[in-house]
């Protein structure tokens, strides 16, 4: 590999597939190249990966790691719901819901009774799409 070709890959958020028996990957942000070593550093850990060890690499826009730190995110009043896990505790312990559609409140105290990939039904049978609405599971913190 040329140095500058692997140059531009310093600070992207990648997986690099290994070239062993089980095509093992890791997740990370390269750091820097080591080009007298003949290997790169990967971040977080500072984890050095032989460039012969290389089968393939990935840019990604959010690493794993940053998808679950995410998926809780904080709202003034609750968590905004993202995984299909905040809907069914939404659904089992019977939470009240915000909907909201952009920066308008639809509904401030829905009770949701079924979802799937697609779409969320509340307990009057209305339905609402997951990709045009926001859920928030309202919350008491702080106390």
């Amino acid at each position: 590999m040329e140095v500058e070709m692997m140059k531009h890959w310093e600070g992207k958020k990648v997986v690099i597939t290994r070239d062993d028996e089980y095509h093992s990957r890791l997740y990370g942000t390269i750091q820097h190249w080591d080009i007298e070593k003949n290997r790169l550093v990967l971040q977080p850990g500072s984890i050095h990966i032989l460039l012969n060890d290389i089968l393939h690499i990935k840019e990604l826009k959010m690493l794993p790691q940053d998808l679950n730190s995410a998926a809780w995110e904080l709202n003034s009043v609750g968590y905004l719901m993202k995984q299909p896990v905040q809907f069914d505790n939404a659904i089992l312990f019977s939470s009240k819901v915000m909907i909201w559609k952009d920066d308008q409140l639809i509904e401030p105290f829905a009770r949701l009774v079924r979802h799937n990939r697609e779409r969320v039904i509340l307990d009057d049978h209305r339905t609402f799409t997951k990709a045009d609405h926001q859920f928030v599971v309202r919350s008491r913190r702080g106390c």
